[in-house]
């Protein structure tokens, strides 16, 4: 397996993380932390050309002196880990609500042939593939024919018709929605005066957290490396701290572990393509080492969604999940955190 080396460039606050796929800029302020990640293709040769010129830009603009990190070409792993914790736990990737006081609208959305597939549509839109589904009454995730016509909430929830017989505080119950949100999402001043064959929109209309606490990110649970001190795979001699699991996954789908707010999706140096997903409670889930992402920066996804593919990007020796929780600022054991029952 070829391993495309990673390489780092300081510039006193800028740190640039330089790979065969991405050049990820990241500024350390005294109050935050600022991520830029610009994607290049696959030739090392351009993409070297494509930094050097960003760290000259730099160096004029900023009129500091170019300081390399060290002696060393290739990223070790303290500073991938260096650069993955300051975004981590930077302000950058907290959870906030979503704005509420949008404006709904609906839009509709034309299947193209070429292998359009739902979950490209929902990240299009910045939408759960949840929304997609209940507002077009579509039963599984399975592939769309081209030529499909769908309608586009522009937020999260189902548009629901009122039929014969129908109540909307039932409506409410059913999808386990405050009957207040639905009135006041929809202009209703009066629950009882709402025409049949009225098209209203149940914002959330799916439970954000089917099961308590967070489940696992794939289907399978063959832990290949836990959490802890561990020999460094790449150098024997060397001892490193693993801070998540490595969760056996031969490149198949990745699922949110819980309901939040896709707050950092891209590369991140030695971790490859990486998901950074922030939720309610102040926690935060890391998913790297990916070979696809799927959802995009300030996507709200549920649990149970699908968020990317597993792979082998990054500083990796073979096709896995790196997962880690992070909770009150720290890394915490995922295993423990993990819901036991299937």
């Amino acid at each position: 397996m070829k391993i495309f080396p990673t390489r780092t460039l300081r510039i006193f606050r800028f740190v640039l993380s330089i790979s065969s796929h991405e050049a990820v800029f990241v500024y350390t302020s005294k109050k935050a932390i600022y991520v830029k990640t610009i994607r290049r293709g696959m030739v090392p040769v351009s993409l070297k050309c494509a930094a050097t010129a960003a760290v000259l830009l730099l160096t004029v603009t900023m009129g500091l002196i170019f300081l390399p990190l060290s002696g060393k070409n290739d990223i070790n792993n303290d500073e991938d880990d260096k650069i993955k914790n300051q975004i981590l736990m930077s302000n950058e990737t907290d959870f906030t609500l979503p704005d509420d006081k949008s404006t709904l609208e609906i839009r509709k959305h034309t299947v193209k042939s070429g292998g359009e597939s739902l979950s490209s549509i929902a990240m299009k839109y910045r939408i759960s593939i949840d929304t997609i589904c209940g507002s077009n009454n579509l039963r599984t995730y399975e592939p769309l024919p081209a030529g499909k016509a769908l309608i586009i909430p522009s937020k999260d929830g189902i548009l629901y018709t009122m039929r014969n017989g129908s109540n909307i505080v039932a409506v409410a119950k059913q999808y386990n929605v405050s009957l207040e949100k639905i009135l006041v999402e929809n202009s209703i001043k009066n629950s009882d005066f709402i025409k049949m064959g009225s098209v209203l929109f149940i914002p959330d209309a799916k439970p954000q957290n089917i099961i308590k606490g967070f489940i696992w990110p794939v289907s399978g649970r063959a832990i290949t490396c836990g959490y802890g001190w561990r020999k460094n795979p790449f150098s024997a001699a060397e001892r490193e701290f693993h801070a998540g699991l490595d969760i056996k996954a031969n490149y198949e789908w990745v699922k949110s572990a819980m309901y939040g707010k896709v707050t950092y999706s891209g590369w991140m140096g030695g971790y490859g393509m990486t998901i950074i997903i922030a939720h309610p409670d102040g926690s935060k889930t890391l998913y790297a080492h990916l070979s696809q992402l799927v959802v995009q920066n300030g996507q709200y996804v549920k649990q149970g969604q699908i968020i990317a593919k597993s792979g082998s990007t990054g500083r990796s020796t073979g096709p896995h999940l790196h997962f880690e929780v992070i909770k009150n600022g720290r890394q915490v054991n995922p295993y423990t955190e993990l819901v036991r029952k299937k």
